[in-house]
């Protein structure tokens, strides 16, 4: 299984995304409803770049569903705290065949100790999650008309596909001009440093694939 109706799981090492025969104009509203209803509240909106961000919040999934929570439900949640907080980035591009492809990355914080004591702590950056971000491609699968069985059958299909786990890169310099060098075609090399920017927190303000061009925030 590759495909369900428009909706297709494509992988590429730890990178998986979205490939739906539909326009970017036609996702923006859908997209954003997904997130809304899963209960993230998005702190940017950008259609002229097709970002969509959500504010920083904490996963409940992590709490530990001891016999008194499971019981009072809802009522204690408030009593817990994971110590990490997420965030997600989706990025809407319009592909060749007049599709799109989708792409949702996290970022994560986590909170520990300051000092010896333990008696402060801060919040730190923590690795990207490559598993949490599938998972949310498979539930915005099912948003966009897939099932829930169609949705893990085309995950696991997109695991068993493999793909290239690493890409050659090394730091050279271009007319006085520190540059990298990618050994990849342009389409690989574009969807890697576009997912790269997207895990690392560099905001996005315009891009021109046709140039090869990212204009960026950090």
């Amino acid at each position: 299984l590759t495909s369900v109706g428009d909706v297709q799981i494509k992988r590429d090492g730890n990178q998986r995304w979205l490939v739906v025969q539909r326009s970017p104009a036609d996702l923006w509203e859908p997209v954003k409803t997904f997130w809304e209803d899963n209960g993230f509240v998005l702190a940017v909106e950008d259609r002229k770049v097709g970002v969509m961000e959500t504010d920083w919040a904490e996963n409940r999934a992590n709490i530990p569903l001891d016999p008194i929570r499971a019981a009072l439900g809802r009522a204690l949640d408030s009593l817990y705290s994971t110590g990490q907080l997420d965030r997600f980035r989706t990025r809407l591009e319009a592909n060749a065949s007049g599709g799109t492809y989708i792409f949702v990355s996290q970022r994560g914080m986590e909170e520990v100790y300051s000092s010896s004591q333990k008696d402060s702590t801060v919040w730190q950056p923590r690795g990207a999650d490559p598993e949490l971000e599938t998972e949310f491609l498979r539930r915005l699968m099912i948003k966009l008309g897939t099932s829930e069985e169609q949705s893990k059958a085309l995950v696991a299909s997109a695991a068993a596909q493999g793909g290239n786990t690493t890409s050659s890169v090394k730091i050279i310099t271009v007319a006085d001009a520190p540059a990298l060098a990618m050994q990849e075609p342009f389409d690989r090399a574009w969807r890697i440093v576009g997912v790269a920017l997207d895990r690392t927190g560099f905001t996005v303000e315009d891009r021109d694939r046709s140039q090869g061009l990212y204009f960026v925030r950090y």
